[in-house]
């Protein structure tokens, strides 16, 4: 008889193994993810090829434990040593990309090496560092499929069940990591907790004799079982790997086009990846529960192909109307705003992602089932599939990602994903019937994928937009995808502003209201008002070049470096001039693509200002708003140098927003706080801040008259909220915000309550700084008082405006009227409002 496990009749040690590694395998995964896109930029090139590493070690790994498994008994220790490293390496990993890599980053540039050789070098580190423990994980199953399979008339059984325990457990252990886990103890302890599950699960396997196969029962895996037919191996192979290539190529594309509908919070992409894995779990339970003779399994493969090809096409026709279909009568009904951020997608993710998946998990205990010559050579054949399994999984996520998505797009490039997977069932019903049977379905197949093609040549404008564009018809002025992002830009058709939009997938790179135009001014000009002296910039986020304007405006300025993850902002930037003044043609301008914190940290220049207006930090821009990236930007500054950046006072629960504050003070001491409208600014230096109220003034009528931005020395002036000594006293009991633990990116969920902006808009309004801690000298101290008075009187109005009560908005900016009746913004925001 077949190896077994001892004793004969436990199912239980081989599930919960096999469960909790899934468990710590997606743990660790997520975990690394997001650890490698601070240490190498948070890309889609970058993540990609993290995945495609990651992918090839495991497949690596498969086929080589696998083949080791076969020819040996003591598979419990073996399993034990393979864990045992994965939880060994999991720390190393951890310690050497947080504490060695950073190190090499500034101790290379500032010997001279050039940031390119650097930059290769940490990435092969961090592709070595990846891959040893993926190739240990990748023995794992077919090491638990080696002790779990007692004979050849089970084994299929046995084999779809590993599989949905491994998948489930992956289902929980991503889930948990995104919603709990990183959020409440933090990436370090996160890291650690898995390693220390699997160091205990590596001593119960090395110790425990249930695990440890019994002598008398090993068969000689020569004499296994009768090897099955080559057409057999091919067509469990091809199904295999294009099952592999499909799914893992297609979540490159889904992910694109749910970044354009959906809300893009780290909870969200959390939910649909773990349906994803769902789907896995669903098909792989839905095989061990089946009974196929083996002259079916030709057949069912060829079947399983075509499902994931169908229902991906279904997937794609539910995705093009998703905002009709779902996402309007979503927000109709469902009052929460979490809600709508988490049962939206969940509800998607089932229609678009979970039944491709549910083919495709199907797929895989399949083409074991098919390929494996019996229960003793069970190690070595999973190994294989696996491993070809994985290859597909490693070129899916390359070929979408770098040609696909550049070349086509992401709807053209689902089309010719499905096309090829018609030619694979094509090629499948070939080696299942050589005698040119199943003439109907042929045809069929043939005409679908001719039709396919057709439409991947001819390109129709099938283009995936942010959801306010159907709701408001918008006209189409710039459409591009890229590898990093969607760009769109569009303007309203039959209004009286014709107002101008513009997207980076669904976030807004600028607002079109007069306070969003103002913010991002203040971020650009303020430090020059306070009197920086300054000639080398660095931006971090062009957008459509507004900040970037403001800072050029300014004659002393002769360099601008400007990091853009979206380099195709600059050519939409061209709709913007007559916000941004033509600045893309300024010859001091330099946009480099990429990540900005990342070339933070690889640049060895300094600057006299750095400049900051990202997304919003709940929706993608987390790690913009941490004490490690506030430290990165200190060390890039000159004597005497100062950092600005943007602060929404949306999305964020007082408790987030003083937060962000205090962490910005740690690593910044003389700080302020200043509010334009509905958002404010965050300045920050090295050196106290005071300054003479003439010299304030000077700088200010330097600026001339801009109509997007009222200039007036005291109006400015009364911005201030915050000073140094204020956040110091305010924000005593609150966290700081770091890259370990960040409350940025694992928000708490009332953060999207639609009353936090008023909420502080009121924290600030009862908590402002006097205007004298900053400004010295000021000549006309009652004509100062007036425009305090007003500006009090303006952000109550705001207030009032938030609670939709205009009658009271109204009232209070009539009396700012006549407070301060020099103050020339308050009768042009009437006209604009009322």
């Amino acid at each position: 008889m077949p190896a077994t496990l001892q004793p004969t009749g436990s199912r239980l040690p081989a599930h919960l193994v096999i469960f909790l590694t899934g468990f710590t395998f997606l743990l660790y995964e997520v975990s690394w993810n997001r650890l490698l896109s601070l240490v190498l930029g948070a890309t889609v090139t970058a993540s990609t090829i993290v995945l495609a590493t990651f992918m090839a070690g495991f497949g690596i790994g498969a086929f080589f434990w696998g083949r080791m498994a076969n020819q040996r008994q003591a598979v419990g220790p073996m399993l034990g040593a393979l864990l045992g490293g994965v939880g060994l390496f999991s720390v190393i990993n951890y310690f050497v990309l947080t504490k060695v890599v950073p190190g090499i980053y500034s101790s290379m540039g500032a010997a001279g090496t050039s940031a390119t050789s650097v930059e290769f070098l940490v990435f092969l580190l961090a592709v070595v560092l990846l891959f040893i423990p993926a190739f240990l994980m990748g023995g794992v199953f077919p090491l638990v499929s080696k002790l779990a399979v007692s004979s050849d008339e089970t084994m299929a059984g046995v084999l779809g069940r590993l599989y949905a325990v491994e998948t489930f457990g992956s289902t929980v252990g991503g889930l948990l990591t995104g919603f709990v886990l990183l959020g409440s103890l933090g990436q370090m302890k996160t890291i650690m907790m898995a390693a220390v599950v699997n160091l205990v699960l590596a001593l119960w396997l090395a110790l425990d004799p249930s695990f440890r196969l019994d002598d008398k029962g090993v068969v000689e895996p020569a004499k296994a079982a009768a090897r099955p037919s080559s057409d057999l191996h091919r067509l469990a192979l091809l199904g295999a790997f294009i099952c592999g290539l499909s799914i893992l190529s297609l979540q490159i594309l889904w992910m694109r086009m749910f970044r354009i509908y959906l809300t893009n919070t780290s909870y969200t992409f959390a939910l649909v990846s773990s349906v994803a894995i769902m789907g896995l779990f669903a098909g792989s339970a839905l095989f061990s529960r089946r009974r196929l003779a083996r002259k079916d399994l030709p057949g069912t493969m060829v079947k399983v192909v075509l499902g994931v090809m169908l229902s991906t096409g279904a997937g794609l026709v539910v995705l093009l109307n998703l905002p009709d279909l779902l996402m309007f009568p979503f927000t109709a009904v469902m009052g929460s705003p979490m809600a709508r951020a988490l049962v939206l997608p969940f509800v998607a993710a089932l229609l678009i992602i979970f039944p491709p998946s549910l083919f495709s998990g199907f797929a895989f205990p399949l083409a074991c089932r098919m390929y494996a010559h019996g229960a003793g050579n069970v190690s070595r054949d999973v190994g294989l599939v696996l491993m070809v399994n994985t290859i597909g999984s490693v070129v899916g996520p390359l070929m979408a990602a770098f040609v696909l998505l550049p070349l086509l797009g992401a709807t053209m490039s689902v089309l010719l994903i499905m096309a090829l997977l018609g030619g694979s069932a094509l090629m499948l019903l070939r080696w299942q019937s050589p005698d040119g049977g199943l003439v109907t379905v042929r045809n069929f197949l043939y005409g679908g994928v001719a039709l396919l093609l057709v439409l991947v040549l001819v390109s129709p404008n099938w283009r995936i937009l942010p959801p306010s564009f159907s709701r408001f018809d918008r006209e189409i002025l710039y459409y591009q995808e890229s590898v990093e992002g969607t760009l769109s830009v569009g303007r309203d058709r039959e209004t009286r502003t014709r107002s101008k939009y513009t997207y980076v997938n669904n976030s807004a790179v600028i607002g079109s209201t007069y306070d969003a135009v103002k913010v991002v001014k203040m971020v650009g000009h303020f430090p020059f008002l306070l009197d920086l002296e300054c000639e080398d910039v660095l931006v971090i986020g062009f957008g459509i070049g507004v900040t970037t304007s403001a800072i050029a405006s300014h004659d002393e300025v002769k360099s601008i470096e400007c990091v853009e993850l979206v380099p195709g902002l600059r050519k939409a930037a061209n709709y913007y001039r007559d916000l941004n003044h033509g600045i893309v043609d300024d010859p001091r301008l330099k946009i480099i693509p990429g990540d900005g914190r990342h070339y933070l940290q690889t640049s060895p220049r300094t600057y006299d200002l750095i400049s900051c207006d990202p997304t919003h930090p709940i929706l993608g821009s987390g790690s913009l708003y941490t004490a490690d990236y506030f430290q990165q930007c200190r060390d890039h500054l000159n004597p005497g140098g100062m950092v600005s950046q943007y602060l929404p006072l949306h999305k964020l629960r007082p408790e987030e927003f003083l937060g962000i504050i205090k962490t910005f003070a740690t690593v910044f001491p003389h700080s302020t706080v200043w509010l334009g409208h509905y958002h404010a600014v965050l300045l920050g230096g090295l050196d106290p801040l005071p300054l003479d109220f003439t010299q304030w003034s000077d700088n200010v009528q330097k600026l001339g008259k801009d109509e997007h931005f009222y200039v007036n020395a005291y109006h400015l002036a009364a911005t201030l909220v915050l000073d140094g000594e204020t956040i110091l006293a305010l924000g005593a009991g609150s966290a700081v915000n770091t890259d370990d633990k960040s409350y940025t990116e694992f928000f708490n969920p009332d953060c999207l309550l639609e009353e936090n902006i008023g909420r502080n808009l009121q924290f600030l309004m009862k908590s402002r700084s006097p205007v004298h801690s900053i400004f010295k000298n000021i000549p006309r101290q009652d004509l100062m008082d007036r425009y305090l008075a007003g500006n009090h009187l303006l952000t109550e109005s705001l207030y009032y405006k938030l609670e939709r009560n205009d009658k009271r908005s109204l009232d209070l900016l009539k009396q700012a009227v006549q407070a301060n009746p020099e103050d020339q913004e308050y009768p042009f925001l009437i006209k604009l409002y009322f």
